[in-house]
């Protein structure tokens, strides 16, 4: 693989994004940082921010920069992130349950769809967001999240009632379902993570190698097999039947959001594991090539930020409006373009020479 001036860029990311995380760190609350740079909704004197600082901790981590922070700022990011649990265990920020509130339920209402009418979907998956930055921390909750499915009956209740013809979205909960009992402290953990990867391997599509019912749309089957092998790598079980038929499948993948141009990367980079480097080995690192031009597109090197859209901030966080959109980088864009150039290089054969760590999904 030549590498050219398109691909110098990325070795410049740990001397330009850490400057960009200093102008989003808040002046008043120890441990808070912003959204995006000068268009957020809210600033510092509410109470919200608990992803935003997650993702500044995955950034810090990716970047093999966090355990090098101060120890006082690890602390402050820790103890602000466990500020927002609940006495259930949960971890979730109120302003964005709030301010998503119509949107979930006038969806509810379109879908007919109600499991989410009151942000339980967001209260689960901004828990899962939470932990792992924790435990990059070195820190765990205060206290441990158990109101997930926890026995055979309830897991399979629970997979059958999720929308699997939207696989995006039930791949997720799916992973989540993973995480959760497999960071808990059930007997039979083991055989309960079993029991949900052979439920779901039912759903494998012999024609794509994803997880679905119906035939939904290229980027619910790409981002929905994201999702399912997140899980099955927190499981520590990568292991799927079709992985040929999901590099072809991912090979056919457009641009997006910051999701969208990750999920595909991480898709394939774990199928052509599963499948061998045999397998279509030029087209992968040709695609993976190429997609590290498209995430320059979304990079500000002047500031040091990846926007989450085409050159402009995220509005949208769990369906909560919290910025205006400018033309700008954001935290949560970084985060994930960062996490995307820790796979390709590993596609590439240069990981070693940029020194980035993969986050554990």
């Amino acid at each position: 693989m030549i590498w050219g001036n398109d691909t110098k860029w990325i070795f410049k990311l740990k001397e330009e994004v850490p400057g960009f995380l200093e102008e989003l760190k808040g002046k008043e609350i120890p441990g808070f940082f912003h959204y995006s740079l000068s268009g957020d909704l809210y600033d510092e004197t509410i109470r919200w921010g608990l992803g935003n600082t997650a993702c500044a901790v995955k950034i810090y981590y990716t970047l093999d920069l966090l355990r090098t922070l101060p120890k006082k700022e690890r602390e402050d990011m820790a103890k602000f992130i466990k500020s927002f649990q609940k006495e259930d265990g949960s971890i979730s920020d109120p302003l964005i349950r709030k301010r998503a509130c119509l949107r979930n339920i006038l969806s509810s209402i379109k879908e007919v769809d109600f499991s989410n009418v009151f942000g339980q979907r967001t209260i689960i998956g901004e828990t899962r967001l939470a932990i792992p930055a924790l435990m990059l921390l070195g820190e765990r909750p205060k206290v441990p999240y158990q109101y997930f499915p926890n026995t055979k009956e309830e897991i399979d209740r629970y997979l059958k009632k999720l929308d699997w013809r939207k696989p995006w979205g039930a791949g997720s909960l799916f992973s989540h379902l993973i995480f959760f009992i497999k960071n808990s402290d059930l007997e039979d953990k083991e055989d309960l993570v079993e029991f949900a990867i052979e439920w779901v391997s039912r759903l494998e599509s012999p024609k794509t190698g994803s997880w679905y019912k119906g035939n939904p749309s290229l980027q619910q089957k790409v981002n929905g097999a994201m999702k399912v092998i997140t899980g099955l790598k927190v499981a520590d079980r990568m292991e799927f039947k079709y992985p040929e038929k999901l590099i072809d499948l991912c090979l056919l993948a457009g641009r997006g959001d910051a999701c969208d141009n990750f999920n595909v990367i991480y898709a394939l980079h774990y199928a052509s594991k599963v499948a061998g480097d045999s397998y279509r080995f030029e087209d992968v690192r040709r695609f993976a090539l190429e997609r590290l031009g498209i995430y320059k597109d979304y990079y500000f090197p002047e500031i040091g930020g990846f926007s989450f859209l085409p050159q402009k901030a995220n509005m949208y966080y769990y369906g909560a409006k919290i910025t205006k959109g400018l033309k700008e980088p954001d935290i949560h864009g970084t985060a994930m373009f960062l996490w995307g150039i820790s796979i390709i290089t590993q596609i590439l054969g240069v990981d070693e020479a940029l020194g980035f760590n993969e986050l554990m999904p």
